[in-house]
Order: C-alpha cells, then structure tokens, then sequence
C-alpha cells in the first residue's frame, strides 16, 4: 500500500514555490512592483503596526514632561491643557474679572494694613479736625445765645443776627477752605496708595514709612494734578453759571414774575448736560494719580496716560469705580446711621436744660467726627485699592504689564521699589484689542503654533495620526 504524500505547493521555476515571491537578499532593495514579503505557506500574515491608542471621549491625551523625548503619537507643546496663570499676590497675572478687582481691593488693605489704613486714618482725622474746628469757632457761640434766648421766650436782637449772617459767611469760606484743603490731601493719599496696593499683586509687604518714601517726589507732581482739577471744576462752574444767566436773560425771565421758579427749571434742566460731561471727564482722567507714581511722569503726561487707558474701556472703568462707590457709601451708612440714630434718642435725655445743651452738642459732634473718620478711611483705602487694580488691569490688558510683574516675581527678590517702575510702555500702546495679548506672550497662554520643516524632495510629508 502506497503512503500518500502531503499536498506541496508547485514548484516555480525560479527556485521558489510558486505563488510565493523570493525574499530579497539582505541589503537589497524589492524589485520594481514587487510587494511586501508574505509569509510562509500556511502561517498567518503578521498583523499591520497599530495607531496609537486613542485616549476615552472627554480626556486629553498624556503630554510628556518638559524636555523629554517626545512619544510617538503625543503632542509636545500640550495644546490641550490648560495652565492657570500665576498669583503670587492678591491678583492673578492676568486681565482681571469685576470680583477679583473687589477681592482683591480687600486683600490689599489686609495685606498692608498699617500703610494703607493708617495713612487713609490720618488724613481722615486731620479733615474731620479741621472742620469740626471751624464749626464751632464760627457758628457755635452765637447759635447757643440764640437757641438759649428761644427758650427762654426772647426773640433775637437785630445785632444778634447780623453777627449771625457774618458767623454764616465766615463758616461758608472756611468751610471751603477746609474742602481745598482735604483735596489737596486726598489727591496725595491716592497717589500713595498705589503704591502698597501694587507691591501687594507680587506679594510684597509694605510698612508706613516705606511707602511714603516711595512716593515722596511724587508728592509734588499729585499736588499740582489736584491744582488742575480744581482750576476745571472752577471753569466748569463758572461756564454753567454765564450759560444759564445767559439763558435768562435771553428768554426775559429776570423781569417776569415767575422769575424764580424758570431759573430754577433752567437750572435742573442745564445741570444734566455738565453733570454727564463731569463724569465722562472724571473717568477718563481717573488713574492720572496711578499713571503718576508708577511710571514717574508729570501732570499732563499722566492725563495723556488716563485718557489712553481708558480707550475702548469707558464703560468698563466708570462700572467698576461706580459699584466700589456704591459698595463703600452702604458700609458707611451701615456704621454711621446706627450711630446718629443713638445720638439723636440721647441727646434729649442728656442735655434737659439749655445751659446743658451747647456741651452735649460737642461732645455728640465729636464722637460723630471721630466715627466719620474711622469710616472714611476704610472707604477711601477701598475706593483707592479699586482704582489702583483697575489702573493693573488696563496695563495688563493694553500694554502686556502682566508679563513684566511675572518677571519681577520670578526674579524672587524685593528691591523695596515699585514693581513695574522701569518697564517702557509701548509706543503704540493699544494697538491690541481690549482684552488680548500678543500670540504667546500672555502668562498661561499656548506658545505659538511651531511651523513644521519642509519636507526633502522626493520625501513624502510624516502621517499625522489622530491624538499626534
């Protein structure tokens, strides 16, 4: 009986079995249309090499550390994740949002509480003083004679209210001089106060004594700012009173006997235009005491600075500073109505007779000065760390200043000066949208997309797979 053979494949002539092709030898290239090697009869073909596995729907793909080699399939700049900017003090290095520049007014006035408190406590104390000085040195011994004789059944003598009419005149005059003087004053405070308020973004501290030997040759260059500001506010005055005067005469409503009432109207109705143009003026000009201290230049350069700042972000500007108003009057009226309330129910009860009256009154006027200045200070340093941060925030928004704070902070050191004092402004500051940065050069932000290199000639572009 005859053992039957296996099944071989044909032979080819070549030397090979046919339908299979002759591997090359080793150093030579396939032959023109010859395909890939297949593998022996009867085994299986060796399976195409994979794409890398793509990670599950909603995830990001693994990036390799900075440095390291990169693995095929992955992306080297992490395009997909997303890096927080730095906060090394009470602001992220960034174009700030409307809680952070609150919070963060706040976090300030913490954080350099004796600078910032004790100057605003200072200079509130100082006003109060003087007007309460001026008060009862003018108005106080006439009003008691007069209060006193009321009581008494006795109407007051012609003398005595002629010397009253004087004592009034002498109060409106010193009253004013008293207001110059506190601008003055509230003009150099916010000026100061940049100054810890910006050291604060890179988590600086700044005592009292520091701060204002940092600011001391600005005092000067703030002094003549509010000189300016008041030179304006004269003229605007003076243009509202010759334009309704004007207005009265045109219209013959002096001689007319409703004369009082239409210069009353006039009055109301020619206010609204002035009251709209002071406030779009005063915002526009608002961070002239910031541009100032922090970049050393004088009175009308740091108007110039403020009315750029303000460009395109008006609306922005006037909205922040008008909640921070609004935020700082309802603190003051929450401490201080309590207070003349308690006052108004005591003052009976402690004063039952008119000798009595005039001490009483003192004494409530001065806890009533006392407590004014007490919230005055804390509205004035948050009202001030507003106006700083947002005079930060249009810097970093127009003029790259956040990458300049980032490299203070990097440095690791305190030079005890201003952060951001050296750093040029651009010359063509704004030229950037509101909001935006040059491609690569905000904290945080993707570095710029890298070009690919030119293939060789003949060399087919790299496949990218999908997650690459």
């Amino acid at each position: 009986m005859m053992t039957q053979e296996p099944e071989q494949p044909p032979l080819d002539p070549n030397g090979g079995t046919a339908g299979q092709p002759v591997p090359p030898v080793r150093g030579q290239e396939p032959a023109a249309g010859q395909g890939p090697a297949q593998p022996p009869w009867g085994q299986y073909a060796q399976q195409p090499q994979q794409p890398p596995a793509q990670p599950p729907w909603g995830q990001y793909a693994q990036q390799p550390q900075w440095g390291q080699p990169q693995q095929p399939g992955q992306n080297p700049y992490g395009y997909n994740q997303y890096m927080a900017p730095p906060k090394p003090g009470v602001i992220p290095l960034r174009p700030l949002r409307l809680g952070e520049v609150l919070d963060g007014a706040f976090q300030a006035a913490r954080h350099n509480g004796k600078a910032i408190f004790g100057s605003a406590l200072i200079f509130q104390v100082i006003t109060a003083v003087l007007t309460l000085a001026i008060t009862l040195s003018s108005v106080g011994p006439l009003t008691s004679n007069i209060f006193s004789d009321s009581l008494s059944g006795a109407a007051p003598t012609e003398a005595q209210l002629n010397g009253l009419a004087t004592s009034m005149l002498q109060l409106f005059i010193g009253v004013g001089a008293v207001s110059f003087i506190s601008a003055l004053m509230e003009m150099v405070l916010q000026g100061a106060l940049v100054v810890p308020v910006l050291r604060a973004t890179l988590n600086r501290k700044t005592d009292f004594g520091q701060m204002w030997r940092l600011v001391r040759p600005r005092i000067g260059t703030l002094l003549l700012l509010a000189l300016v500001y008041a030179g304006a506010t004269l003229v605007a005055v003076a243009v509202y009173a010759g334009v309704l005067i004007g207005l009265l005469f045109a219209t013959n409503t002096v001689n007319s006997g409703s004369g009082g009432f239409a210069a009353l109207g006039f009055g109301l109705l020619l206010s609204l235009p002035f009251l709209a143009a002071g406030v779009w003026a005063g915002v526009k000009v608002l961070l002239a005491p910031a541009a100032i201290v922090v970049e050393g230049i004088g009175v009308f350069a740091g108007l110039k600075r403020s009315w750029q700042l303000t460009q395109q972000n008006w609306w922005r500007t006037f909205g922040i500073s008008a909640l921070a108003a609004i935020i700082a009057g309802a603190i003051g009226a929450i401490i201080t109505t309590p207070v003349s309330l308690l006052l108004g129910l005591l003052l009976p009860v402690m004063s039952p007779t008119p000798d009595q009256v005039m001490g009483t009154s003192v004494i409530a006027s001065v806890i009533s000065a006392l407590i004014g200045a007490l919230v005055g200070a804390v509205t004035v340093a948050f009202q001030t760390g507003v106006m700083a941060l947002i005079y930060v925030d249009l810097r970093m928004r127009r003029d790259g200043f956040d990458v300049t704070l980032l490299k203070e902070s990097e440095s690791g050191t305190d030079d005890g000066g201003i952060p951001g004092r050296g750093a040029p402004v651009p010359a063509a500051a704004g030229r950037y949208q509101a909001g935006q940065h040059p491609p690569g050069q905000h904290p945080g932000q993707n570095p710029p997309a890298p070009t690919p290199p030119a293939p060789y000639p003949g060399e087919q572009p790299p496949t990218r797979h999908p997650g690459q």
